[in-house]
């Protein structure tokens, strides 16, 4: 829980401050003031810049946490500029932003001690979906149909790899980080500045979510930190068991309808074994669809499922993406022969 304390006499953001950013970068400075008090008050401060659809009503801090730089005060003006790494927020609303200055106290729980709102909003250039988009999971696979997928950059401005990843959410996703299932992956490659994908209809294994909940499909990109999500979706999602009830009842009356002429015409018995070697090469073909786990887009949760991957092996893999091919897989340390004939069915790039 974060706390709010207006007028804090410990410290404070002086008139001279701000940012800029550059791609998923961002420069801060900041002009600090801190009394004697502050320097033992606190284990730990911070300055972070915010990001809000909504601002930040009664100076309360909301929305997503996009950098964050650690501070060591010293009793005075302090004045701080720095570079760091941005997780910009994902969407294309427009984004009211505030610079905040955090302390943690000894037991452990956040204050933000000062927070100064910018009176202008920020835009964010980033691919992104484009009209409509729908998502139907059956027999294994998931159907994703996107209108166009856009990169509104200028020319020259090439994006990373882009992947699209659909989740189970149990709350519609808003931007930042996020808990849930993983349901379906798939790696699109780079998109250039001002071009898009149009009329984009993709078929891909998927794992079956327990309903009800929120699927959202999410745009990411491949960036210095990893995949970073860009845009996304929010669909509804029905409990799998009202998708079933009506199959059931259909192959039952499909079950009638063919005991009545059986037993009807008795002579007919020599044809049946022909009847059930038509069908079955049919079931063999509809078999079981191998669920695999993609190395470019899954999570740590997801790729510590694969059996024989350890959390060290996991670790490695990760940071070493992304992968043309799953023999490129060899070049991560501790993943031998042996143990990639293992697991080579269990995933995919």
């Amino acid at each position: 829980m974060t706390q709010d304390i207006s007028g804090n006499a410990l410290a404070c953001i002086g008139e001279t401050h701000g940012y800029c950013f550059d791609g998923d970068s961002v420069q801060i400075n900041a002009e600090l003031i801190f009394s004697d008090a502050a320097l033992g008050a606190a284990s730990q401060w911070a300055l972070q810049l915010w990001s809000s659809v909504s601002g930040f009503p009664d100076q309360q801090l909301a929305g997503v946490k996009v950098a964050e730089l650690a501070v060591y005060p010293a009793a005075g003006y302090q004045s701080l500029a720095a570079t760091l790494a941005a997780m910009p927020p994902a969407g294309t609303d427009e984004q009211n932003m505030a610079l905040a200055l955090v302390c943690w106290g000894y037991n452990g729980l956040p204050t933000v001690v000062d927070l100064a709102v910018y009176p202008v909003a920020e835009s964010f250039v980033q691919p992104k979906l484009s009209g409509n988009v729908t998502c139907a999971l059956a027999d294994g696979m998931a159907t994703l149909a996107i209108d166009a997928i856009e990169n509104p950059r200028a020319e020259d401005n090439l994006s990373g790899t882009l992947a699209l990843e659909v989740w189970a959410l149990d709350e519609p996703y808003a931007g930042g980080s996020w808990q849930g299932i993983p349901v379906a992956s798939m790696v699109l490659g780079v998109l250039g500045g001002g071009n898009k994908l149009t009329d984009c209809n993709f078929v891909v294994p998927a794992a079956a979510p327990e309903g009800p909940g929120v699927l959202t499909l999410m745009l990411r990109e491949w960036g210095p930190t990893g995949y970073v999500t860009r845009d996304y979706c929010n669909l509804s999602l029905e409990a799998p068991a009202k998708t079933k009830a009506k199959p059931k009842a259909a192959a039952k009356k499909a079950a009638a309808k063919e005991e009545a002429p059986k037993a009807k015409a008795k002579t007919k018995a020599e044809p049946k074994p022909a009847v059930k070697e038509t069908k079955a090469p049919g079931k063999e073909a509809k078999a079981p669809v191998t669920k695999t786990v993609a190395v470019n887009t899954a999570n740590e949760t997801a790729l510590l499922a694969v059996k024989g991957l350890s959390a060290t092996l996991v670790k490695a893999i990760i940071a070493g993406r992304p992968y043309a091919s799953l023999d490129d897989l060899a070049k991560v340390k501790g993943v031998g022969p042996k143990l990639l004939a293992k697991v080579r069915d269990l995933l995919t790039v």
